[in-house]
């Protein structure tokens, strides 16, 4: 069976791009068209934030993935962090929504834009574990570059972010 959580990722990634445009465009206008379809797309991003961290786990359960393992663990460590922060934010934007005169404020449109950085992050380095690395698709080094440069490239952001990597690059054996 191929590997679901590169499938099903980009779901809830373009559900979170257009809640937050669909919300900015809400507080700047005055109708709800906009905030409900906000709404409704931050809940399908939150709903399908619980299948992609599933078939994460599965997916990472029976893969090969050699060097980039600790790559992997920091992404479903900021994975966890991506997905409450998407259920909060759906739970708050919810709340608005009930209120009798709901109106989005320029502190949720804050919260919903530095969410969506992280999930930009979360997406670009998973992208990085894909295509570079091959991390869940091939063995490690198998990627479209030279593995060196995606590693490189991995353990820079992972440490700044405060990620435990090692420094060696070599050859993965399955």
């Amino acid at each position: 069976m191929p590997p679901l959580h590169p499938a099903l990722v980009h779901f809830p990634i373009a559900l979170v791009t257009f809640a937050f445009i669909a919300d900015l465009v809400a507080y700047l206008s005055t109708g709800r068209y906009w905030s409900r379809v906000g709404l409704v797309a931050l809940l399908g991003a939150a709903i399908g934030g619980i299948a992609t961290v599933a078939a994460g786990y599965y997916d990472m359960g029976r893969a090969t993935l050699g060097e980039t393992h600790e790559y992997v663990h920091f992404h479903m460590t900021v994975g966890w962090i991506l997905f409450g922060t998407v259920t909060g934010l759906a739970l708050w934007r919810w709340r608005i929504s009930r209120q009798p005169q709901p109106r989005i404020g320029l502190l949720y449109v804050l919260a919903a834009f530095l969410t969506l950085g992280v999930t930009l992050f979360q997406g670009w380095y998973g992208g990085e574990l894909v295509y570079s690395q091959g991390a869940g698709v091939a063995a490690a080094g198998k990627g479209t570059e030279p593995p060196g440069a995606g590693f490189d490239r991995l353990s820079t952001v992972t440490r700044r972010l405060g990620g435990n990597v090692e420094e060696t690059r070599g050859e993965v054996h399955q």
